[in-house]
């Protein structure tokens, strides 16, 4: 699988891969121990399918009944865009073209440590109203108040957002938009890397808040064994499939 950035920078390697990372991104965002040099070295070290991010990748998949994934290419930092307002869309940390059989995937990875999937909702409002009054030239108001009535039928400042995390609807309506375009499916894992700078109880919140939006949106619950759980759901005729996956740092 070929992997590159926007600019079609072809990364082979660690190296190769913060070269491209640092051309299209905040070079302070990499970091050892971070979600960026996790996920670069997690599809980087090699295995026999490739690296060991597409072992994860292929075993969960078919866990969803995708046998033999043909894995095509992928870009970092892939931008997904979801509406028609000027403005940056959802960024994907690794955004990966696949087919198993006839059926086209979209894998839209966002990768964590424990970093936070940002502010809820009604407070990313709140800073979209500072910033607008400022910039009344700027959409991010407009885009914010979009994907809440569309996928909740509220307002964004509304409490029945007080728990949803915009990051993440950002990154549904990011995935839906890629699914779209190959006419495939959706598949959102979240990659969390327990490097030894993961703390544990910011690590909990993050899972906490993946669940109630997942919850939310009324995924259902695939159970996979004691260990393992994916869910599912179809939402604006895709179908989309999500898990929030675990690597232990021995395992990547």
């Amino acid at each position: 699988m070929q992997i590159s950035n926007k600019n079609g920078k072809i990364i082979t390697c660690l190296s190769t891969w913060k070269d491209a990372f640092i051309e299209v991104d905040n070079p302070k965002h990499w970091k050892p121990g971070r979600s960026a040099h996790s996920l670069a070295l997690h599809f980087t070290r090699p295995s026999i399918n490739g690296s060991k991010g597409i072992d994860v990748l292929s075993e969960y998949l078919g866990y969803l009944g995708f046998k033999n994934v043909l894995f095509d290419y992928a870009e970092i930092e892939h931008e997904s865009r979801f509406d028609t307002f000027r403005g940056n869309g959802r960024i994907q940390d690794l955004m990966i073209w696949a087919k198993s059989g006839n059926r086209p995937l979209a894998i839209c990875i966002e990768a964590k440590v424990d970093e936070t999937f940002d502010k809820n909702v009604p407070d990313a409002y709140k800073e979209r109203m500072i910033y607008s009054s400022k910039r009344p030239k700027s959409k991010t108001l407009d885009r914010l108040n979009y994907i809440c009535k569309h996928y909740y039928k509220v307002e964004p400042n509304s409490s029945e957002l007080n728990d949803i995390r915009y990051q993440l609807l950002y990154y549904l309506a990011g995935s839906i938009t890629e699914a779209k375009k190959i006419d495939g499916v959706a598949f959102m894992p979240v990659f969390v890397y327990h490097t030894d700078s993961y703390n544990d109880q910011n690590g909990d919140n993050n899972k906490k808040d993946y669940e109630t939006f997942i919850k939310s949106l009324n995924f259902s619950s695939i159970r996979v064994n004691d260990t393992i759980q994916m869910y599912k759901n179809k939402i604006d005729g895709v179908d989309v499939y999500s898990a929030y996956i675990e690597i232990e740092k021995n395992d990547y």
